[in-house]
């Protein structure tokens, strides 16, 4: 999570050493017991979809029970499901036979390429090193990866899809890759693929099965080949609960409570691919704690004269899926909605600095009045004025909704299996509850707040680049391309035309088939350059030139 803050004057407060009230003392010991449980082993990291998410679910379902909330998902209960496309599995009907019972194993010595059509099974007669018409053929990575080897614009993927091309403009049938170029790693399946397919079936031999099965490249190889895929789901389940005052208003207060399981699905900081558990005691059992506690605060409060909706949001690890299901299919009308307060990773105030950032500070000028620095409450705040970032409250901020978002920082544990109960800082966060509950208390004589449209946060990734188009894309978006789910005033993007519901197939020479792939292409240029970009838009494909 970046972001960039407007700091106020730091004041030297210390608070922690200051006498609680029983009542307060019985809130840090419920949260302590909420992370705790939360973030225990046998949930397995709370995985969007998976068993120790639906612990978790009924976890908070019971919470919300006790703290007297009625259910506001679907068919009148706490829980509103919904899927998570996970993209294509390969069956096991894929199969590679030798006819001489020298079989290959798919996942082991052969893969589909992410980007392969299905294929019937064919019976062929192949020669590795003849590619003749009405056959598969084999291709060898070796070459373009030798003739490049100087070149550092080198695109592998679109070389395969050239030579795929060629193959199949000659009469292949099919193409068999391999690699015989040391220090090079094995291609995998990719089933979050979802650029262009190529015009014939691609598989590729490993290393170590092309040895074994095909290391004469002058014989003819009698085999049969079949390729297979499937749509890839899960389903997920936000938890709803609230407190109806009878209020012509509503306030929601929200927090994820997925979190990355065994990092299962490529979010994990670690990258050494060992199996660990990801327990996410920050992230986001400590905003979820809150979001409890606040749950029983306010239900026992005399603030009646608006009504209060709680979410504990499951996928947003995954690209706000819960969230931005909600908004779509929200169980109270959004017109009816004041403002949204959103807390994710709340538990890791610094000792020393004392500092919690508040987002969403522009997103209604009422914020202004509200959102002060004072030495009673034991921390620094630092304002973000955007409404827009890498968790939930985006999803309400594109409903023209004003949002709140706390968060305490980023840290060492940050998706990485270290991130577990002990470190959480217990005292930090219960001033954290009672200050939103502050806050919520202001705004109780407020009615439905005034929203303001704010800047755009870019989104994080994994890829260096040096510009950007200004867009926020779509992660739930499951059709090729990048869907644009937002543009920033003033940027590149809007310049050149670009309008929220476009979907990005092409930037300059590059295909964009995912966001990763956006991110790619991105990192090919720098401020200055001018290229074009292809979207479509409705049934319409348009182009427009654009200047980074």
């Amino acid at each position: 999570m970046k972001n960039i803050f407007w700091f106020l004057a730091l004041l030297p407060v210390v608070v922690f050493g200051q006498k609680m009230k029983k009542a307060d003392k019985q809130i840090v010991e419920s949260v302590k017991a909420s992370i705790t449980y939360l973030a225990d082993d046998k949930l397995e990291g709370r995985r969007a979809g998976s068993a120790g998410e639906a612990l978790a679910i009924q976890y908070i379902t019971e919470k919300f029970i006790k703290a007297g909330l009625s259910p506001k998902g679907e068919n009148n209960s706490f829980l509103q499901p919904f899927t998570i496309d996970e993209g294509k599995e390969v069956n096991k009907k894929t199969s590679f036979f030798r006819v001489d019972g020298k079989d290959l194993e798919p996942g082991v010595d052969f893969y589909p390429m992410g980007y392969s059509p299905d294929l019937k099974t064919i019976e062929a007669a192949s020669t590795v090193a003849v590619p003749e018409k009405g056959v598969p053929w084999f291709i060898n990575l070796a070459e373009g990866l030798i003739a490049n080897k100087d070149n550092p614009h080198f695109d592998q993927p679109t070389w395969i899809r050239n030579q795929v091309k060629n193959a199949s403009d000659k009469g292949a049938t099919a193409v068999v890759l391999y690699n015989t170029m040391d220090g090079v790693e094995d291609l995998k399946y990719d089933g979050k693929d979802k650029s262009e397919k190529t015009p014939l079936p691609v598989v590729y031999v490993t290393k170590t099965a092309f040895a074994k099965y095909f290391s004469d490249p002058e014989a003819t190889y009698d085999f049969k080949l079949k390729v297979e895929t499937s749509s890839k789901t899960r389903t997920a389940n936000n938890v709803v609960g609230f407190i109806d005052n009878g209020a012509p208003t509503t306030v929601v207060l929200g927090a994820h409570f997925d979190h990355l399981g065994y990092g299962e699905d490529g979010n994990s900081m670690i990258r050494t691919g060992e199996k660990m558990i990801h327990n996410g005691a920050d992230d986001n059992a400590s905003g979820t704690a809150a979001l409890i506690e606040l749950s029983s605060l306010l239900k026992k409060s005399k603030l009646k004269k608006q009504n209060y909706l709680f979410i504990a949001f499951s996928g947003e690890e995954l690209g706000l899926y819960g969230s931005k299901y909600y908004v779509e299919h929200p169980t109270v009308d959004l017109k009816t909605v004041s403002y949204m307060i959103n807390m994710d990773m709340v538990g890791r105030m610094n000792d020393s600095t004392k500092a919690v950032t508040v987002g969403g500070y522009g997103t209604s000028p009422t914020w202004g009045n509200m959102i002060k620095q004072d030495p009673k409450n034991g921390f620094t705040i630092k304002l973000d004025s955007s409404g827009t970032g890498p968790s939930d409250h985006t999803s309400f901020y594109r409903k023209d909704i004003p949002v709140l978002f706390f968060f305490t920082g980023l840290h060492g544990d940050y998706h990485r299996p270290s991130d577990d109960a002990p470190r959480i800082n217990y005292m930090g966060e219960w001033m954290i509850i009672k200050y939103i509950y502050g806050v919520i208390n202001n705004a109780s004589e407020a009615g439905k707040l005034a929203f303001t449209k704010t800047r755009e946060q870019q989104v994080g990734t994994s890829t260096r680049f040096t510009v950007s188009m200004g867009i926020m894309p779509d992660y739930t978006f499951n059709g090729g391309g990048v869907r644009v789910d937002g543009v920033s005033e003033g940027r590149a993007a809007q310049k050149a035309g670009i309008k929220a519901g476009d979907i990005v197939t092409q930037l300059g020479e590059h295909k964009v088939g995912s966001v990763e792939a956006y991110m790619q292409a991105l990192s090919k240029f720098k401020k200055g350059d001018a290229t074009k970009v292809k979207v479509k838009r409705g049934n319409e494909e348009l182009e427009f030139p654009i200047q980074f």
